[in-house]
């Protein structure tokens, strides 16, 4: 028989001159196919990444339509100008220039994500609320990244990527394929996320083949979004997924240099101190009966002894707090935190302990919680019985609850009551820092840091909420 194309050949020896037409996952009946192939030249493919990538790479004068449309070149015209469009807006999303990226912490980088993925969608195809979900490998739960007008799952709800049982995000992230739904009213595995929510557009974010997340859109509009839409979003969350990955890949690239960096200071200057310490006690040996120098040689030692205590402590990264010893030693009650209970929630012994002991020698109460559940348990019991802490200080990546949820118990509880998070060489996982920033966060922290940043911080958090008060 031939293919379509190859039986113009034969018939029209001009075929090559033919208008190109693309059938998107059609099956024509045969007499409307063969009166097509009279005229046009016909490229059929099956899915909508297939047609991306001819769409991009070639030029189509003729109809790309969908099931029950009249072939129409102007449609074909005005898809390709559309495609043209949103390639352009791909580029934009990453163009990435170092020198601007580069100062920024995780979480200006994050919001900078942000601001073009919603400039994107909102001037190319008019979509004001979205959300944007990464996959955890390990756990199979699709993470918040960002998102636009979509309320945020409960505190303990997670979405894991499976077929049934976790709404359409999941279904889409288990499947690698888009997903429609044109009436929230009768879609099974619609879950509530803007509100008044009435269709969506679910694709997922693939990168080398690999499903690493979904980007969903919503309107409260039914029927809003068609399979044009969906193919023109699945071009965009190519870049997307690209620019995504690029900036998690900095993240990590950042958090392992530093740590890379504090373990070879620690290495490179154990063993100068160590010669110094042995040659002070040869030394010693040497002015046994010269007191004054004995005396000189001992302040030496306990010098170096204090050197190894602070580059150990500047070394440990997120397990410490600098600065801690000298403030603690300071007999000073602050009018402004005396009388305020604080709760000072981390996995880390010596960090919660650290930060408790410096607030309380300043006249704080503070509560201390040794994970995110059980401080929000305390949270909420306090709540119940009407008590608000004035100020809650929480680390991000906790073993049971991240600090989003702990900041999002805190402001479900009181809204007034600031909240400082905290995370180990800015690294942020589940993205908390970014989410709990969009609803109120007053500031975070990257540890290891200074303890007289964070009283700062502290005084200041206070201070507002006193003025709002």
């Amino acid at each position: 028989m031939g293919s379509y194309t190859e039986r113009n050949e034969r018939h029209h020896p001009m075929a090559k001159m033919l208008p190109r037409m693309i059938l998107i996952g059609l099956d024509l009946q045969k007499g409307l196919r063969d009166r097509l192939a009279e005229d046009f030249e016909l490229t059929d493919v099956t899915r909508s990444d297939e047609a991306i990538e001819l769409l991009l790479n070639s030029e189509f004068d003729a109809g790309v339509f969908e099931p029950g449309e009249v072939p129409d070149s102007e449609f074909a015209r005005r898809l390709q100008v559309k495609i043209n469009d949103v390639d352009d807006a791909g580029g934009t999303l990453l163009d990435l220039d170092a020198e601007r990226v580069s100062p920024l912490n995780l979480a200006e980088r994050l919001h900078l994500l942000e601001s073009r993925v919603a400039d994107g969608l909102l001037n190319l195809f008019g979509w004001r609320h979205f959300e944007v979900r990464l996959l955890d490998r390990e756990t199979a739960k699709l993470e918040l990244v960002i998102a636009n007008g979509i309320t945020p799952l409960p505190i303990g709800h997670v979405i894991h990527a499976k077929v049934d049982g976790n709404g359409i995000s999941g279904h889409v992230a288990a499947v690698g394929k888009s997903y429609i739904c044109r009436d929230s009213e009768k879609d099974e595995r619609w879950v509530d996320g803007m509100e008044g929510g009435r269709s969506s557009l679910t694709i997922p974010l693939r990168l080398h083949e690999r499903t690493i997340g979904v980007l969903n859109v919503e309107s409260a509009d039914p029927d809003r979004f068609n399979d044009e839409a969906r193919l023109l979003l699945e071009l965009y969350g190519r870049y997307v997924a690209m620019t995504v990955n690029i900036l998690d890949m900095l993240i990590v690239e950042r958090y392992t240099t530093n740590k890379r960096l504090s373990n070879n200071v620690l290495t490179e200057l154990e063993s100068p101190i160590s010669e110094i310490e042995a040659e002070t006690s040869t030394l010693l040996e040497l002015a046994s009966d010269e007191p004054a120098i004995q005396e000189h040689l001992g302040r030496i030692t306990e010098s170096l002894a204090a050197m190894k205590a602070r580059i150990q402590s500047c070394t440990a990264g997120p397990q410490t707090i600098l600065g801690a010893e000298e403030v603690l030693h300071q007999e000073e009650l602050e009018p402004i935190l005396s009388g305020r209970t604080v709760m000072v929630v981390d996995d880390e012994p010596v960090v919660r302990q650290t930060i408790s002991a410096v607030l309380q020698k300043r006249g704080c109460s503070v509560v201390v919680c040794k994970d995110g559940s059980a401080a929000i348990d305390e949270i909420r019991d306090s709540a119940s019985r009407s008590v608000y802490f004035d100020l809650v200080i929480s680390d991000v990546r906790m073993p049971d609850r991240n600090g989003y949820e702990v900041f999002k118990a805190v402001k479900d509880a009181n809204e007034r009551t600031p909240v400082i998070l905290m995370t180990g060489f800015g690294y942020d996982p589940h993205h908390s820092i970014v989410r709990s920033s969009q609803e109120g966060l007053h500031c975070f922290l990257f540890k290891p840091f200074q303890i007289e940043q964070l009283l700062e911080e502290v005084y200041k958090a206070l201070v507002i909420e006193a003025d709002a008060g």
